[in-house]
């Protein structure tokens, strides 16, 4: 009987863990499109940049039939992640309807969800969220894994992380 308990705990744990993965998708979409942006912006500050600095000679003495790559490479690597930029939104959007819609199996008013929208869908640390609801670090966690436990409760939410499981 204890092996069926143990695992029975261990099976709700993995369970919990899938959620938590599931809930962080949006957020992970999220730094991973903040970092295409910033590699854009790198990439058009680079491009402003003028020519010169340290060791550079207004004189060429190299050949002048050799072709670098110049701007078009520039040109062709800012579309590139800017095509990337907009697919990566698109999949940010689609992740914050997909929490949105899980977060509503649960009372609106309640804790738990407080906490699971804090953290999952404005991307919260622990501490800000702490200051915010003016709770203690060990209360949020327990809120949080009361709200992960009540979410798991439902068919549908174990129906979709079995799809989310199965894609992933």
């Amino acid at each position: 009987m204890d092996q069926k308990n143990k695992q029975r705990k261990n099976e709700r744990n993995e369970d919990k863990e899938l959620l938590k993965a599931y809930l962080n998708q949006y957020y992970a979409g999220r730094i991973k499109r903040t970092q295409l942006e910033r590699r854009l912006k790198n990439i058009r500050e680079e491009m402003a940049t003028p020519i010169g600095g340290y060791g550079y000679s207004p004189v060429n003495y190299g050949g002048t039939n050799k072709v670098g790559p110049g701007a078009a490479s520039f040109v062709y690597r800012m579309s590139e992640i800017e095509t990337r930029i907009e697919s990566q939104k698109s999949r940010v959007e689609k992740a914050l309807l997909k929490v949105m819609d899980i977060m509503d199996f649960l009372e609106e008013s309640s804790t738990e969800r407080m906490v699971l929208e804090l953290r999952f869908i404005d991307c919260k640390p622990w501490a800000a969220i702490e200051r915010e609801l003016n709770l203690s670090r060990s209360s949020l966690f327990q809120y949080q894994n009361e709200g992960l436990e009540k979410l798991l409760q439902y068919k549908k939410v174990r129906q979709i992380l079995r799809e989310y499981k199965k894609a992933g």
